[in-house]
């Protein structure tokens, strides 16, 4: 099951207002799902990891996002491989930042 909720704009008031907990994320670019990852370890968190996208830190293709949904969970791992697979399983392929190699 996908990620459900309110579907935030990829803005930095926006991601500075993210929980600051452990779970999942998902980037959108115009409606388009471009991202799944995880908040998950020591200070580590859903605010964290979307201010290191928003940023640039993570290279250009998260940075573009224009939408985000998140939720907190206990299992951030577990979560994420649930939401890749269950991606992988209708697209046949990885969303295209996922799918990023050096």
């Amino acid at each position: 099951m996908p990620i459900t909720g309110e579907l935030y704009g990829f803005t930095k008031e926006n991601v500075d207002k993210a929980p600051a907990a452990h779970g999942g994320y998902a980037l959108f670019e115009n409606g388009v799902l471009t991202y799944i990852g995880r908040a998950s370890g020591t200070g580590v968190t859903i605010r964290s990891r979307l201010q290191s996208h928003y940023s640039g830190n993570e290279g250009r293709c998260t940075q573009a996002a224009t939408h985000y949904r998140r939720e907190v969970c206990a299992n951030p791992i577990t979560r994420e491989k649930e939401l890749i697979d269950e991606y992988y399983a209708a697209h046949r392929r990885l969303p295209r930042c996922n799918d990023v190699r050096p």
